[in-house]
């Protein structure tokens, strides 16, 4: 049996992201004085009273009829979108400035979809405020709740009537494998996961930067649950300049270590920079599977062999992810973007791959006779025998006489013959030694 979905919603600034940090008890959205912050649909899963549901966060609404930029349109749609597809609503309104045209119209909206309603009156820090909430009786919701998201207060009733009539105990889905999709602003990161995903979760926009919050998007794929994590794209240190963006940068870090397969895309355009080195170097630093998508790819004049040119000049360019399959892509026509899942899956299955260790000391020693250590730190290395002590990513130890008789580029030459015997497509090879 699936989740129940909770969605919060309301107009610009009324506290949405506060409330669902203090739900699911971290700080999952970005939270920020600035109006209009949370721009994509953001999901949880949380628990309360033993009822477990997701809960989505979302962007402010623009009511109809009113004049909005493109990008606040799309907002909105977003956020629309979040109302058809909750079992409940919890609609959010600021109890400081009382009730104000947009609630009301969009109070109207949400009783006309005849969708669950809490009403939630937010910023009633002070038991001298909490008349506030009789203000609000008129949108014809229900009873109003009044609490403090900011600081917990009232939180916990809110959650009981949220939660009445949800089923205890539901079982989530387990997710199967967890894709984070990373690169630079504007490279096409959320066009590709709507391509994906086959639905707009992610606001797409021509302006670098849209995505500030990670999207976390679950879809099933031939019988498999695969959740997919849109990042806001990496920037350098010295352009992050608001406080918004530090936060962005973290999650867009936090989403990498939780992952267990990184989908970097690149912009074939316009060539590979410094950026896109730094962020290959944090996957491959912590062994993540990596796929490398150049998106763009239709704005690229292209000649024979062009792509096995462009994938060479990359690894010159970038000399960290060597072992990653890659696909040349057009997010905007979808061109080549089928196979994606495809590959993504066969390097979580070649992750999860362990060597029996019989076999694996017999492919060693054929390994050494081919090239023996040679003389390095003062001695002679010997390796007496090699195990996998870890899959995901791989990981061999080798006990040897001496670690400091191996020389770097030895150590490099076993890996490969690793790589060259047992495939481990898209993942890093770590071996290491210890004396024996």
């Amino acid at each position: 049996m699936s989740l129940r979905t909770v969605a919060i919603v309301g107009r610009p600034n009324v506290g949405k992201s506060t409330l669902f940090n203090r739900i699911v008890g971290q700080r999952r959205a970005v939270v920020h004085e600035t109006a209009g912050v949370t721009r994509d649909r953001i999901a949880e899963t949380t628990d309360w009273g033993g009822h477990p549901f997701i809960l989505l966060d979302t962007g402010g609404i623009i009511p109809f009829g009113e004049t909005v930029s493109e990008f606040d349109a799309v907002v909105t749609e977003i956020a629309r979108n979040a109302i058809d597809d909750a079992d409940v609503v919890l609609f959010l309104v600021d109890g400081k400035v009382g009730p104000m045209a947009w609630d009301e119209s969009i109070a109207a909206d949400l009783r006309k979809k005849g969708k669950p309603t809490v009403l939630c009156v937010n910023k009633l820090e002070k038991e001298s405020e909490q008349m506030a909430i009789h203000e609000f009786h008129g949108m014809g919701l229900g009873e109003p709740v009044g609490i403090s998201a900011l600081h917990g207060y009232g939180v916990g009733d809110l959650l009981d009537v949220v939660v009445e009539g949800f089923p205890q105990h539901e079982v989530e889905e387990p997710c199967d494998c967890k894709v984070a999709i990373l690169g630079r602003p504007n490279v096409g990161k959320s066009s590709l996961l709507n391509i994906l995903t086959g639905e707009q979760s992610a606001l797409v926009s021509e302006i670098s930067g849209t995505t500030r919050d990670s999207v976390h998007t679950d879809m099933q794929w031939h019988g498999k649950t695969i959740r997919l994590i849109d990042t806001a794209g990496l920037r350098r240190k010295s352009k992050v300049k608001e406080a918004v963006e530090v936060f962005s940068n973290m999650r867009t870090v936090r989403a990498l270590e939780q992952c267990d397969i990184a989908v970097f895309m690149v912009d074939a355009s316009g060539g590979s920079v410094s950026q896109d080195a730094k962020i290959a170097g944090m996957i491959h630093d912590q062994g993540k599977g990596v796929v490398v998508i150049f998106n763009k790819w239709d704005l690229v004049k292209k000649e024979t062999n062009t792509h096995v040119e462009h994938w060479e000049e990359f690894c010159r360019d970038v000399p960290f992810l060597p072992y990653a399959p890659w696909f040349m892509i057009s997010a905007l026509t979808k061109q080549r973007t089928g196979r994606i899942m495809e590959k993504v899956w066969e390097v979580h299955q070649e992750r999860q791959k362990r060597i029996p260790t019989s076999e694996l000391n017999s492919i060693m020693e054929r390994i050494v006779n081919f090239q023996q250590p040679r003389a390095h730190g003062g001695g002679l290395g010997k390796i007496y025998y090699t195990t996998q002590v870890e899959s995901a990513p791989p990981v061999f130890l080798m006990s040897v006489n001496e670690p400091k008789f191996f020389a770097r580029n030895y150590l490099r030459f076993i890996n490969n013959q690793l790589r060259k015997e047992y495939g481990f497509t898209g993942n890093r090879i770590f071996v290491k030694m210890k004396k024996h």
